[in-house]
């Protein structure tokens, strides 16, 4: 990931209206868990970047623990200065992770150019404890790849089918599997494809490569009214279909009967 956008990272992800959203939809997935157990959770958050997720989790009751891993230096020393338990680990090596763990979040990690998605799902897989539940997000339809993609290293963008397979290979059972940010995806689509018709390809990418980070945070407005939006898709889904989204999120569970490899 480029440092740059690591930092744009760390300065908005509290606030800006996508990573809220998607943090919410987790927080509200741990709650129900916690309540189907009817004991806080141990959670690990593979591939944690500066860790929001984290510091979000940190404090919650349903929670007895939590804690992560993250190569980039940079977004490591982040989740160090938030005195966050965090270890330099690839999620390509979580078999060298000893404990277990209630659940395992992957939020937009599976998409790096330096993730092998089956390795790093059966270390998921590992992590669990039987029955314990995976959380995961990531970037969806390759339609939709921008240069955000290229700064944040981000080489792949999944389909719903082959992300099942994967799953399944790992010896994860899964429960659900959707789109999300459904309704502002035409239009992310639309000017996707203006921009490429208005400029010649290499001179674009050399502009886009300077341009204003897409995770700068939007006018508070404007935010606001974003969060609202994905709120009422989030408790509409189950009623509209979401034929596409700019996003996956996925929950499954690992098979009880998982052998250690």
């Amino acid at each position: 990931m480029q440092e740059r956008e690591v930092h744009a990272l760390a300065a908005v992800e509290h606030r800006h209206w996508w990573y809220r959203s998607l943090h919410r939809r987790v927080l509200r997935l741990l709650r129900q868990e916690a309540r189907r157990l009817g004991r806080p959770l141990v959670v690990f958050d593979a591939g944690c970047g500066t860790g929001g997720l984290l510091q979000e989790l940190k404090h919650q009751p349903f929670l007895a623990g939590a804690a992560g891993c993250e190569l980039d230096p940079v977004a490591l020393a982040y989740c160090h200065q938030r005195g966050l338990p965090v270890e330099s680990l690839s999620v390509n090596a979580l078999d060298r992770c000893p404990h277990r763990y209630d659940v395992v979040l992957s939020m937009d990690v599976l998409y790096h150019q330096g993730v092998k998605p089956a390795v790093a799902l059966r270390g998921m897989a590992q992590l669990l404890r039987p029955g314990g539940l995976l959380l995961l997000n990531v970037a969806a339809m390759p339609c939709l790849r921008r240069p955000h993609d290229g700064r944040v290293m981000g080489v792949r963008r999944f389909r719903p089918r082959p992300l099942r397979r994967l799953v399944e290979g790992a010896g994860l059972r899964p429960e659900s599997l959707h789109y999300w940010n459904a309704w502002l995806t035409p239009l992310l689509w639309v000017k996707l494809q203006l921009r490429r018709w208005r400029l010649a390809p290499r001179e674009s990418m050399r502009k886009e490569d300077r341009a204003t980070s897409e995770v700068a945070l939007p006018p508070p407005v404007l935010n606001r009214l974003l969060l609202l939006l994905l709120r009422l898709e989030e408790l509409l889904a189950p009623w509209l279909p979401l034929p596409w989204g700019s996003s996956l999120f996925l929950k499954a569970r690992r098979e009880p009967t998982l052998a250690r490899r």
